[in-house]
């Protein structure tokens, strides 16, 4: 199902759809109401909101913030346990990019990052970044029908999962910095392909310089 900013959510017809009932779907409507994604009108349904910039940007930086800790923590703690499933998510990867499968390449990408906090030891901290990126997925999801974004994302995480195994942490967290950077990209193209899905444009502003921080 995809909707966009401003249509309206109908509980009846999305449970008919994916087979479930009132109340769990009554329960995923107030997260995404908490989360900003939806307004709930009392009478009156519930509506997707438009993609909040600021909101974006923010969780960015926790994304970052957390992230950049990680992979160092993940080089250092490379088990080879975790060599398959590396590169069984990069299989995914290639086969959702043949396919043009952006669902699949979206959720395939944050298994990765979430593998990559397994690894650290510390597997709890991406429900923390989850938790807080609802605004930056919506960005992030847009951003696969970007020419070459597919390959692009694809090659940065062959080359962190090379540094990891080799257990090289000023490499992954080098190439880190270097993807996680690539949002500017993606938040451009969105702007410019979809511009009235977003409000708070003039936030984008508060991108520059953030990566020297």
């Amino acid at each position: 199902m995809k909707l966009a900013p401003g249509e309206t959510l109908s509980e009846k017809d999305t449970c008919a759809e994916l087979g479930i009932s009132r109340t769990p779907m009554r329960e995923a409507v107030l997260r995404l109401a908490q989360e900003g994604l939806v307004n709930i009108v009392p009478s009156g349904g519930t509506f997707i909101n438009k993609i909040v910039m600021k909101k974006v940007i923010e969780g960015h930086l926790v994304r970052s913030s957390l992230e950049m800790r990680t992979i160092r923590l993940a080089a250092r703690n490379f088990d080879p346990v975790h060599e398959r499933d590396l590169d069984l998510l990069i299989f995914r990867q290639h086969d959702a990019a043949k396919r043009r499968d952006v669902n699949e390449a979206f959720n395939v990408d944050n298994e990765f990052h979430r593998l990559l906090c397994r690894i650290s030891g510390f597997p709890d901290i991406w429900q923390t970044i989850h938790n807080a990126t609802g605004q930056l997925d919506r960005v992030r999801r847009r951003g696969f029908p970007k020419i070459g974004y597919f390959d692009e994302v694809i090659a940065e995480h062959v080359a962190l999962s090379t540094a990891i195994k080799a257990r090289d942490e000023d490499e992954a967290v080098t190439l880190l910095r270097r993807h996680l950077s690539g949002i500017s990209a993606v938040i451009e193209y969105v702007v410019q392909t979809d511009a009235d899905a977003i409000s708070g444009k003039d936030h984008i502003a508060l991108l520059n310089g953030l990566e020297d921080l």
